[in-house]
């Protein structure tokens, strides 16, 4: 067995790995469809299928803002799809069939309504708790009733011992990155 003459370089390669994390993205889009017309969107609550209370409406909040700052959709704000579907807000909660966002589509007069659901939202457990993030969504074109684009992404953050990531911060990167690809390659 060879014995390694620079241990330094094995210090140093450690420590690079040590700031990645680890990530899963998964994606379909019909970008024909998506840059067809000026989108009028509904972003609605995702379903939360984690123990973390809200977590459907934090990562929905941060998805809009995401979307508001990477496209040129006209997006309907929270409070006015409230008031057009006049029911409350734990309703929309719920939404994870396509006919069902169909039919909030129509309601609520949009041509493209975004749902889906959070699969992950905590911090893992060990040594340093590390956020987890797992998101799952897709765009439905209300007049066609087709799904247009479909993303999913899971990533855990940390990096090591001179920084930390939080569960926001790592949510935003996801949304973004999700949002990021879809545009890439819709245009």
């Amino acid at each position: 067995m060879e014995k390694i003459k620079n241990p330094g370089w094995l210090l140093v390669a450690l420590f690079l790995l040590s700031f990645s994390s680890c990530a899963y993205e998964q994606e379909y889009v019909r970008g024909k469809e998506i840059r067809s017309r000026a989108r009028h969107a509904a972003v609605l609550p995702l379903m939360n299928l984690t123990s973390y209370p809200h977590a459907g409406r934090i990562v929905g909040d941060l998805l809009t803002t995401e979307l508001y700052a990477l496209t040129d959709f006209l997006l309907m704000e929270r409070t006015e799809m409230l008031e057009k579907l006049k029911k409350d807000e734990e309703d929309l909660d719920v939404v994870m069939e396509k006919a069902v966002a169909l039919r909030v589509g129509k309601q609520l007069g949009v041509d493209t309504v975004i749902f889906g659901s959070v699969t992950e939202y905590r911090y893992k457990r060990g040594l340093d708790e590390d956020p987890v993030v797992g998101i799952s969504v897709r765009m439905l074109d209300v007049n066609t009733g087709k799904i247009i684009w479909a993303g999913s992404q899971s990533e855990t953050g940390g990096c090591f011992w001179f920084c930390e990531d939080s569960l926001s911060r790592l949510t935003q990167k996801v949304c973004n990155a999700l949002v990021r690809r879809m545009i890439k390659k819709a245009y």
